[in-house]
């Protein structure tokens, strides 16, 4: 949460002059803020948490590829309607994230023109229409809720899917008793080296997401006057000379989110090494292994990258949770919460007072941020998944032969093993600039 001082009341009617982090920035009541905003960013930023666009798009894209690529490898065998079906439910989901996306987009931007239109009302003193139009933009937020709740349930069942198939994978008739052995303990060692990578992923979600909520506690009980009287008046009573409160609080959660934002980045390191190795180990298939041999292990190791792709799907799953849950956020708003706060208990005048105060404008103005960063995120997210969306139909129509299908498959492992290793120097970048940031603030706290 920024740190956010009332400069004072823009000369122009109805804008206010806000310093962000030691950044001015003017807003107003009656347009919407910029895109690059330091309150729309800090909304942004609430969304996505640790999440970032570019990671979800290549992520959906990455589930295409290792489709495509199972699909391929597996030409003949008596799964390959199955491999086709999952492609089949990649191409819906891209499609709901589309339609969705586009949807939000929409609403968002119509929430926001709506926001605008309710401040004007507010100082007409036609507060009753006014908080029929917040209840009709909570009832948005609570349907944006619902459908992203749906859709990331969705992407779950899609790895669901994928399972399912492994499962259908080891009873192939080709294969021996010893070798259907083998091929369950090493698919129950994944299993588990899964199931462990996506329950530190989920630990570290619930972490961020307690420390966030710690961190707006702390903020708001500091910026509290009473609270910081009584802590300086003790301190001068019993005559201790004692550090801000408030910079001490602020400068442990940062040093805290530095730590878990490294774990974050080493985790989806580790699972892009992992599906690296995977696209290797189809591309090191010996030729000397009969054309049968060969077929089921081929078909093993691509059914065994599909299952290490529900881990990158799982992104994509908590960025439409992260979507729920801020709009379950907008639903029950600050602004129509003191709306609603102030009805019966001021006069028309004192109301007027009331909306026109550099507070209420504050609070105004960052509700009206939240609309506009979702509308941002949506946007972006919607080029994403227009991508991978004619992508998998691209693959979908494609349809090669069994010949074909086995011919391309090394190529395709190969294009999908460079296009991890971008991704893994990607992140090894980031996690290199949180670590010198993370001992920057070490650095600092020593200091202090």
């Amino acid at each position: 949460m920024s740190e956010i001082t009332i400069v004072n009341n823009n000369s122009i009617p109805g804008s206010i002059t806000l310093s962000i982090n030691g950044k001015q920035e003017v807003y107003s009541v009656q347009n919407l803020p910029a895109s690059g905003s330091q309150l729309v960013l800090e909304s942004r930023q609430d969304i996505l948490g640790k999440l970032s666009i570019d990671s979800l798009v290549s992520n959906f894209e990455n589930a295409a590829d290792f489709m495509f690529l199972a699909y391929n490898a597996l030409a003949g065998t008596e799964v390959w309607t199955k491999v086709s079906g999952l492609q089949k439910s990649l191409l819906d989901i891209s499609g709901d994230c589309m339609n969705t996306l586009d949807i939000f987009g929409l609403r968002s931007q119509e929430v926001a023109k709506t926001l605008i239109k309710i401040y004007g009302l507010l100082l007409q003193r036609k507060d009753t229409l006014a908080i029929i139009k917040l209840k009709y933009c909570a009832d948005l937020a609570r349907d944006m809720a619902n459908e992203s709740e749906q859709l990331a349930a969705k992407i779950s069942e899609l790895g669901n899917q994928s399972q399912v198939v492994n499962e259908d994978a080891i009873n192939l008739k080709t294969l021996t008793e010893g070798e259907k052995s083998n091929l369950n303990k090493q698919l129950n060692d994944f299993k588990a080296k899964q199931a462990a990578a996506e329950t530190q992923r989920e630990k570290l979600r619930e972490d961020m997401d307690k420390l966030s909520k710690e961190y707006y506690a702390s903020v708001a009980k500091l910026q509290d006057g009473w609270f910081m009287g009584a802590v300086k008046a003790v301190a001068n009573f019993c005559g201790i000379k004692v550090r801000d409160p408030k910079e001490e609080a602020l400068r442990e959660t940062h040093a805290t989110y530095i730590r878990d934002s490294q774990r974050q980045n080493q985790l989806i390191l580790d699972n892009l090494n992992d599906l690296k190795q995977y696209a290797a180990e189809i591309m090191k298939a010996q030729s000397a292994v009969s054309e049968a041999e060969k077929s089921v292990q081929t078909f093993h190791y691509a059914i065994r990258a599909l299952s290490a792709i529900v881990s990158t799907l799982t992104d994509a799953t908590l960025f439409w949770r992260s979507i729920e849950t801020y709009c379950r956020q907008l639903e029950s708003s600050d602004l129509s919460n003191t709306v609603q706060d102030y009805q019966g208990e001021l006069s028309p005048e004192e109301l007027i007072k009331e909306y026109s105060s550099p507070e209420f404008m504050v609070l105004f103005v960052k509700n009206l941020s939240q609309w506009v960063a979702l509308d941002s995120v949506c946007r972006e997210y919607l080029v994403g998944a227009k991508n991978t969306y004619n992508k998998v139909g691209a693959n979908i129509v494609a349809s090669p032969s069994i010949d074909q299908a086995k011919e391309q498959t090394p190529i395709l492992a190969k294009r999908i093993f460079d296009s991890l290793d971008k991704q893994v120097k990607t992140v090894e970048a980031a996690a290199v600039k949180d670590k010198r940031w993370g001992n920057y603030i070490t650095v600092l706290n020593a200091r202090y």
